[in-house]
């Protein structure tokens, strides 16, 4: 198998056709040193871009009006000589010459409107013009047919074609244009039932991208594949299938913080293929020239990619010009200098987490739940469907989990062969809602008729107040049906109206005894009546973390490992099984939110970490990666403890055994 590159660029170059002399300065020199500057093994350079026009001398497509030499193909070269990989870029759901020039490529809403992305279809010329603003076309019928010329044009053309990136690909997830209306049409669907239009939708960007994949491989078998936008999602597993390899567009800074890449990397390292994390050297986001990242979170975050096993991508875009900034080069060559030293360690990994989580599908109970492990350096892996549940030691299901009959005989048998579980909120009910599918030792009531309420605990309470705390939304309501409650509802007077309201925010605690249990305990399941994940995501009150941590350490008592670090502290234990070796990664840095931007400026260092690990195998030696240094330990009962001496940004432990 051919294996992903690991020191990547993603370039991008989305240039209007209004700036002349476009790629007049460019260089195979300049293109080069930035290269070798950068220490890549692979660049994604452009055929295509979101303006429409195209970088190459092309006959399908329309080349870029100023534009006098076959960039594509130069950038190619100039890569190829120097052993750097350069699999092209082609975008696909936004162009927008195709979109003036054809509006019946177009997607479309069901009421015929236009599909897109901040833009004011009304809009006069001269009015400023949004950020990341586009019109959204659909890759079916006419259009799709111009992506497959394109694409056979450009493999026909070049003796080596690397990879091929697609963008914009799964921006929505149904269209109403005239050919999907006719294609649903054509297979017995109604356009007018949503439910169609999605089956439709997934059914035809399924036929593109075999398409796709077709033409490519015809002429150039060994090439990767990519299919971004919605390719590396984790709730899309229908187009999983389709790509070579996985690219967590993530962009931490703007695009949801520093804690979405583990799942999303844990996730895909479960599919057998490489998986590459994606970060941008700007301060925002694609398109910022002249923007530039803080060098230390650059290489913060390049470590976080290795410490969960992705190779790493860096997004940049290059001046119309065609001049590589050196700058800029500069910078991601610190980062992946330090990348290549430690890489031999990072990936052919496995997990040695025991504790399991189970997808819900929504992103703010998923992420939720991840960030309130990641905090307290709680390693875990995901819980994929049908697979053995016997490797994990707990399970946890967040917030809107319901089961069907044979994913409640799946978790009944678990735990009943010793498994333990931790369900929040509405998970565990069975599909319709009605009833609890597995034995948590309480009997499913309904919703709660207020807005919000307490929890009030002193078996949960350990670092915690004992008074009522606030939950932002209310409880499920259950009865104790053979459980032992570990905390109970404390209701408010009411709701807040117009009509009855108290003070600025939330109505306060009634005096009356607590009627239900907001968390309950049976055997090795334990169940908690609020949805504190999304809530966490939500509000992100530590009280509710601790909370729920105290209620999983009830029944997760032997993690695969234990470090003491603050809350911006990450850490994780994997095995490298072919070289005989645990390497423990710990991460620190304190991202602060400034404006829109989250922002790694100060890494502290940290000293005399103290850590426990559970390894089966006997121990020869510790040390220090990078460094080298030799690490004091002792081992006895298969638990493994260590001191850390210094923790900056990144440190690894090399145990071997």
């Amino acid at each position: 198998m051919v294996r992903l590159p690991s020191r990547q660029v993603h370039l991008d170059f989305h240039t209007s056709e209004l700036i002349p002399g476009v790629g007049s300065q460019f260089e195979k020199a300049n293109f080069q040193q930035a290269l070798k500057l950068g220490n890549l093994n692979s660049i994604t350079i452009f055929a295509k871009c979101h303006h429409g026009v195209c970088y190459y001398p092309t006959k399908v497509g329309k080349p870029h009006p100023t534009l006098g030499i076959d960039l594509t193909g130069a950038m190619m070269d100039a890569a190829h000589e120097i052993g750097v990989r350069a699999p092209i870029y082609i975008t696909v759901g936004w162009s927008a010459r195709d979109a003036e020039e054809h509006p019946e490529w177009l997607a479309r809403n069901p009421d015929g409107s236009i599909q897109n992305v901040n833009y004011d279809v009304d809009a006069s010329i001269d009015a400023p013009k949004p950020l990341f603003s586009w019109k959204t076309l659909c890759p079916s019928g006419s259009y799709a047919q111009h992506i497959y010329a394109l694409t056979k044009e450009i493999c026909d053309r070049y003796t080596v074609v690397d990879g091929l990136f697609y963008d914009i690909v799964f921006v929505n997830d149904a269209c109403w244009c005239d050919t999907c209306r006719a294609g649903m049409k054509e297979l017995g669907m109604n356009p007018e039932d949503p439910e169609d239009a999605k089956r439709y939708f997934i059914l035809n960007r399924q036929r593109f991208l075999t398409q796709c994949a077709a033409i490519l491989k015809e002429k150039h078998p060994h090439a990767t594949l990519f299919f971004n936008s919605g390719g590396a999602d984790m709730y899309r597993p229908e187009y999983h299938p389709y790509s070579t390899h996985y690219e967590m567009e993530d962009l931490p800074t703007t695009w949801g913080g520093y804690d979405k890449m583990p799942p999303r990397a844990k996730f895909f390292a479960r599919s057998g293929r490489d998986y590459l994390g994606m970060t941008g050297k700007f301060h925002t986001s694609w398109g910022e020239f002249g923007g530039f990242k803080n060098p230390e979170a650059l290489r913060f975050e390049c470590a976080a990619m290795l410490a969960y096993g992705a190779r790493c991508s860096i997004g940049d875009q290059m001046h119309p010009v065609g001049t590589m900034d050196m700058e800029t080069y500069r910078l991601i060559g610190q980062a992946y200098r330090y990348v290549e030293e430690i890489e031999p360690y990072c990936y052919d990994t496995e997990e040695t987490a025991r504790l399991g989580i189970v997808l819900s599908g929504s992103q703010s109970s998923d992420e939720g739940l991840v960030k309130m492990l990641l905090e307290r350096q709680i390693d875990f892996d995901i819980v994929l469907s049908g697979e053995n549940l016997s490797r994990f030691d707990v399970i946890i299901l967040p917030d809107c989990v319901t089961l069907d009959n044979a994913a409640a005989a799946r978790f009944n048998a678990y735990v009943a062969n010793g498994g333990r579980l931790l369900l929040t909120g509405d998970s565990g009910l069975n599909i319709e809602g009605s009833a609890f599918a597995i034995d948590v030792g309480a009997k499913y009531i309904g919703k709660s008729p207020f807005d919000i309420d307490y929890a009030q605990t002193e078996e949960l309470a350990k670092g915690l107040v004992t008074s009522p705390f606030l939950f932002y939304g209310s409880g499920n309501r259950v009865s104790l049906e053979g459980g032992r409650a570990l905390a109970a509802v404390r209701d408010p007077y009411f709701s807040r109206t117009y009509g009855h309201y108290c003070s600025h925010q939330y109505t306060p605690y009634t005096q009356d005894a607590p009627q239900y249990p907001a968390a309950v305990e049976k055997g090795g399941v334990i169940y908690l009546a609020h949805a504190v994940c999304s809530q966490y995501y939500e509000h992100g009150a530590q009280i509710h973390r601790d909370y729920f941590i105290n209620a999983l350490c009830r029944i997760y008592d032997k993690p695969a490992m234990w470090v003491e670090l603050p809350s911006g502290g990450r850490a994780r234990l994997v095995r490298q099984r072919g070289s005989s070796r645990y390497v423990l990664h710990l991460l620190y840095a304190n991202p602060i939110q400034r404006g829109s931007v989250s922002v790694i400026e100060d890494l502290p260092e940290l000293r005399d970490i103290p850590v426990e690990l559970r390894i089966a195998q006997e121990i020869k030696a510790a040390k220090l990666v990078p460094g080298g240094e030799d690490v004091a330990f002792t081992q006895c009962g298969g638990i493994a403890c260590l001191t850390v001496p210094k923790l900056k940004c990144h440190q690894m432990v090399v145990l071997d055994y």
